[in-house]
């Protein structure tokens, strides 16, 4: 979990590391002993 990833839907400039799947954010988060912060919203 190295390598960060920016937001899908706007330039955060790579802050934190995004998952738009559900699997990968578990998995990732189970391997690093983390939690999961859910964003949910719309595009307009």
């Amino acid at each position: 979990m190295s390598e960060r990833h920016s937001h899908p839907h706007f330039n955060d400039q790579g802050t934190l590391h995004w998952h738009t799947s559900w699997g990968e954010a578990l998995a990732a988060a189970s391997e690093g002993g983390k939690k999961i912060f859910i964003e949910f919203g719309r595009e307009l």
